[in-house]
Parts: structure tokens; sequence; C-alpha cells
């Protein structure tokens, strides 16, 4: 157990479904400035040393999803080649049952990427959504899940490439009802540990995580306009926080209505 781990919440570049609010593409992979988002924003900054504990990454965790594997390959393919631990894990998967937010076969993944381990893809039905573990009634559910396995991790620094949806649940506080919520641009990151017990305010118990403040300048100093960031030598980078199905499209489960408010279980 290391409840002093250094989390780093990653959302994936951009994908086609993203270009124009096409939700009923299947697992769409990622656009070519998708790519160059992952490159410039992510691979390249923290190389540079934007992000201070990359030096020490111990563990990658990546939504089975293609725009996330291949945004975690593409930032991390080296580390993971010098043998950096890595798992693809469906419980960080997007949030709804669309079929954008809904994954290939794992035979399918295997044939994509015969490299990768897929195995913890195995042991659980997840690409049944409307039903199960994996349901919008369950988001609060997978996402305390995910919180509590990252909490009795043994790394210190690990790095988790997920979706925009399913991080409004992992970190529920970090998003009030009212807008404007401060939603992750695509190759944004934000650097997170885990809140003392001893200072727990009622909202997450010891598995609650809090944004670091340089995480919070960070994104603040890179962020251009609406639809820009800047790279750690100041070239920008076209990245927005669009792309999330609206409730209408089966939604990412945090609507403006207080029943579809993001909550944290036990």
């Amino acid at each position: 157990m290391a409840p002093n781990s250094k989390i780093i919440l990653i959302r994936h570049g951009q994908a086609t479904h993203n270009l124009n609010d096409d939700f009923d593409q299947h697992d769409p992979p990622l656009t070519d400035l998708g790519k160059e988002q992952c490159i410039k924003l992510l691979r390249d900054a923290f190389a540079a040393g934007e992000w201070k504990d990359f030096k020490d990454l111990e563990f990658i965790v990546i939504s089975p999803l293609f725009r996330t594997i291949e945004t975690g390959f593409l930032v991390f393919g080296k580390e993971i080649r010098e043998g950096t631990k890595y798992l693809i894990l469906p419980e960080v998967q997007e949030t709804s049952a669309n079929p954008c937010d809904t994954g290939r076969p794992t035979d399918d993944l295997k044939k994509l990427f015969p490299s990768v381990d897929f195995s913890e893809c195995d042991r659980t039905n997840w690409l049944v959504k409307k039903h199960g573990f994996y349901t919008r009634e369950n988001l609060a559910l997978r996402a305390a899940f995910v919180r509590k396995w990252l909490y009795e991790r043994e790394e210190k620094v690990i790095a988790v490439v997920t979706h925009s949806g399913f991080l409004r649940w992992l970190t529920p506080q970090d998003f009030p009802q009212v807008e404007p919520r401060d939603k992750y641009r695509n190759c944004e990151y934000r650097a997170y540990q885990f809140a003392p017990i001893t200072e727990d305010d009622g909202a997450g118990g010891p598995y609650k995580l809090v944004e670091e403040q340089w995480s919070r300048i960070m994104r603040e100093n890179k962020r251009i306009g609406n639809n820009v960031m800047r790279t750690p030598c100041g070239a920008p980078v076209q990245s927005d926080d669009q792309g999330v199905a609206p409730e209408n499209f089966g939604g990412d489960g945090a609507g403006d209505e207080t029943e579809d408010q993001p909550t944290i279980v036990f």
C-alpha cells in the first residue's frame, strides 16, 4: 500500500469522434492532431521536465479503448519498452454505452496491438455497458473501486490514461454542479495525491484524490484561450475540452441535474 503515491491523470488525444460529436463511431482512433498532441503536449513535455516526477514513473494504467491505447503507447512507449510496468484496465474506460465509448472484443485488440497484454480484459465482461457493473448507474461505484485500487498499489508514481467523462467521476470534488466546470482538454494532465485520512473533509475518505498546487498553476499557464495549449518551449498546439456526449446521448453521467452530480461512494 502506498497512500503517498503521486497519481497523474491524463485525458487521451483528440479522436475522430471529437471532430463533429459523432458519438455513433465505434471505438474511434486518434486523429493526426491527436497524435501530435500526444507527442508535443505529453511525451516531449515530460522529457523536458514539465512533470517533475516523470523520472520516477513506476506504473502506467491505460483504458482499453483504441484512443487511450494509442495515447498511452505514443506517450510512454519508450518507458514500457525499457521495462516500466503497465496494465490495460477496463475499469478506467469511458462512461457511456455509446458506440464511441464502447470497446472492441479482446481478440480484435490483440490483432491490432499484438505486443500488448490484454489479460485484464479477459476477467470481466467490460463490453457490456447497458447492465451490470459498467452501467451509468454504477459510475460512482466504479470510480470508488479505481481510487481504492490505486491507493492500495505499491508503486509510488502512477500514470492513468483515461477519458474526460470518467475523470469527472474519479475526482468529483473538482467538478462542481455549477458551470463553468474545469474540464480536461485533449492530452491535458493533472497531478494528484491522496488526502491524509486525518485531513479528510468528509467528501472522499482515505481514497480522496487532491490535485497538487503546482499542477493547477501549470494548467493555467499552459492554456491559451479556449482551444490552444502551449508546450514547454512556448509553441501552440490546438487542444480543447469538447467531445463528451451530452445527456441525451447517454452522456458521462454527470449532467447539470442534481441526480446526475458525481459523488463518492464507498
